[in-house]
């Protein structure tokens, strides 16, 4: 789960930073010490506005998105160095939009898929291994995970409860409080 907060952080601080000294108004472009496109876009009123881009120092893209008033608004894109898209989701006024995100390997594989909701994950979560195959089902509640996790055990409120299969063995937690599907 750790991998994947730390991605997902990664991915959304690409391109968060102007320059120390906003452009003049206009068309921007910025460039790799190696002469490779940086990072492009356009400058209004000192802030970004519209579509932005930003490479990687062998040209390849590394990631897209629509900004308004200086703030992210419009879809997102993050792509692996290799060109492979990584990151897809949503924004709106400067923050995760309400709806899916997806994420995917170097390879182009699904590896994540969730939904946000006032900014935090809420909802149905899906972890998929190198073979597409589905390895953890779990659902978020205002950003706390909640509920059954398929394959392994119970969370209420972030904290394991009931038995989880863990390492080959089975071990017990506190009991999760009744009504929770799958609790012990």
């Amino acid at each position: 789960m750790n991998r994947m907060l730390s991605l997902i952080v990664l991915v959304l601080g690409v391109g968060c930073e102007p320059p120390p000294e906003p452009p003049p108004d206009g068309p921007f472009e910025e460039y790799h010490e190696n002469g490779q496109l940086a990072e492009k876009g356009t400058y209004k009123d000192g802030e970004r506005d519209g579509p932005f881009e930003w490479y990687y120092d062998n040209g390849q893209l590394s990631s897209r998105v629509i900004f308004k008033d200086g703030e992210r608004d419009g879809p997102y894109e993050f792509y692996h160095e290799n060109g492979q898209l990584g990151l897809k989701m949503t924004y709106k006024d400067g923050e995760p939009e309400d709806g899916l995100f997806e994420s995917y390997d170097e390879n182009g594989q699904l590896w994540l898929r969730g939904t946000f909701k006032d900014g935090e994950f809420d909802g149905p979560y899906e972890r998929y291994d190198d073979d597409g195959q589905l390895v953890q089902k779990l659902t978020y509640k205002d950003g706390k995970l909640h509920g059954p996790v398929e394959i392994r055990g119970t969370y209420n409120d972030d904290e394991r409860c009931g038995e989880w299969f863990e390492d080959g063995e089975t071990v017990t937690y506190d009991p999760c409080p009744p009504g929770l599907e799958g609790g012990n």
